[in-house]
C-alpha cells in the first residue's frame, strides 16, 4: 500500500510541477443549423492553450479563422458575427483540479465536470461540458468533450450579428444556441 500511496505522489508532483501546452493534434468544432432542419459543422484553425502547474487552465480562440468551408460566409461571420475588428478572440478559463491531474497522472482516464469563464465579444458567461481527461503513450494528455458546451448568442451580444447573418444568407431562421465540441491535446512543457 505505501509503494503505491509513493507511486500516486510522485506521479501527482511530476504532473502538478509541469506546464502543459497545447498542440497538435487538436480540434474546436461547433455547430450551426438553419432553416430548422439544416445542420453544419464549422471549425476553428487557430487556438492556443496551457494548463498551470496548479491546474489552471485557458483557451484561447482566434475568431478570424473560424472555418465554414464556404469563404464568403467566413467574411461574414468575421464580421458581422464575432465582428473581429473589434473583438479578435475568444478565450476559455478554468480550474482543473489536482486530484483530477493525480488520476490523469497515474494513467486513469477521469470523467470531469469542466467549468470555467467564457469571453467572447466582449462579454463573459459561464460555461460547461462533461470532459474526459486521458493519458496517452507519448506522455501528452487529450482533453474531449463528452457533451458539447453550449453557447448561447444572447449571453454575448450575438444575436444582431445571427439576424445580419439571417437576413444577408435569405434564411428563415438562425439558431441562437450552438454546441461547442473539442479535443485538445496537452503536451509537457
Amino acid at each position: 500500500m505505501r509503494l503505491i500511496t509513493l507511486a500516486l505522489a510522485l506521479a501527482l508532483s511530476n504532473l502538478s510541477i509541469a506546464d502543459w501546452t497545447l498542440q497538435q493534434p487538436s480540434s474546436i468544432n461547433f455547430l450551426t443549423s438553419k432553416n430548422t432542419h439544416i445542420t453544419e459543422i464549422h471549425t476553428f484553425k487557430t487556438f492556443t492553450g496551457k494548463i498551470n502547474e496548479s491546474g489552471y487552465a485557458k483557451l484561447n480562440i482566434d475568431l478570424a479563422s473560424v472555418d465554414t468551408r464556404i469563404g464568403i460566409r467566413d467574411e461574414r461571420m468575421q464580421e458581422h458575427l464575432f465582428e473581429t475588428s473589434k473583438f479578435s478572440q475568444a478565450s476559455f478559463e478554468t480550474e482543473i483540479p489536482a486530484t483530477v491531474l493525480a488520476q490523469v497522472s497515474a494513467g486513469t482516464q477521469t470523467r470531469f465536470q469542466l467549468q470555467g469563464k467564457i469571453s467572447l465579444h466582449g462579454e463573459q458567461a459561464e460555461g460547461q461540458c462533461q470532459v474526459m481527461i486521458s493519458p496517452n503513450k507519448d506522455g501528452t494528455i487529450t482533453v474531449t468533450t463528452i457533451t458539447p458546451m453550449l453557447i448561447d448568442a444572447e449571453s454575448f451580444s450575438l444575436v444582431a450579428g445571427i439576424n445580419k447573418l439571417q437576413e444577408l444568407a435569405g434564411l428563415k431562421s438562425i439558431t441562437r444556441t450552438v454546441p461547442l465540441t473539442f479535443s485538445l491535446t496537452f503536451k509537457e512543457d
